[in-house]
């Protein structure tokens, strides 16, 4: 993964669970429903276009030229790269989610959250576990956002150029 997209995720996914957890956001059933729901989806969408990109010309481009950004290896091995870290952070996404539900570390539809007691008091702040579970999973939602934008942006110009090669 290119070093600018690595700090731009970090950034973000950093950015999403301090605010999420400062503001003390709680999933609720149907928002957990709606995340894994957006999660499958992501994952579809990444799969899809594995599959499109298989035997394209496109990849076999790819395949044959070195990425000018990481000298040792081609960009279809850097775009490989980029597809392993979005499906685990869809995949990580989803079984946190699953976890949550079963453990019942959501808050009821249309209910406030309850305080938490369970939470460890850590270098002059609290921390608590479900809260920090919450955060992470939206921090890990804004890097699939960002992670679907780049990979759409690779299917557009995959998409010009299949249909450059027709003409």
């Amino acid at each position: 993964m290119y070093r600018h997209h690595k700090i731009l995720a970090c950034i973000l996914f950093f950015a999403v669970l301090a605010v999420s957890y400062e503001v003390k956001l709680a999933l609720t059933n149907n928002l957990i429903g709606y995340l894994i729901t957006f999660f499958s989806i992501v994952f579809g969408f990444y799969m899809t276009g594995l599959a499109i990109l298989f035997g394209s010309s496109f990849s076999k481009r790819l395949r044959q030229e070195e990425d000018s950004r990481i000298k040792t290896q081609t960009k279809l091995h850097t775009l490989k790269i980029y597809f392993n870290y979005s499906s685990f952070t869809s995949l990580t996404a989803i079984v946190s989610l699953l976890i949550m539900s079963l453990i019942g570390m959501t808050v009821a539809d249309g209910q406030k959250k309850i305080v938490n007691d369970e939470c460890l008091a850590l270098w002059g702040s609290s921390l608590c576990g479900d809260q920090l579970l919450t955060s992470v999973i939206l921090g890990l939602a804004a890097i699939n956002i960002m992670f679907m934008w780049l990979l759409l942006r690779v299917f557009f110009n995959g998409f010009l150029e299949e249909g450059g090669r027709h003409e």
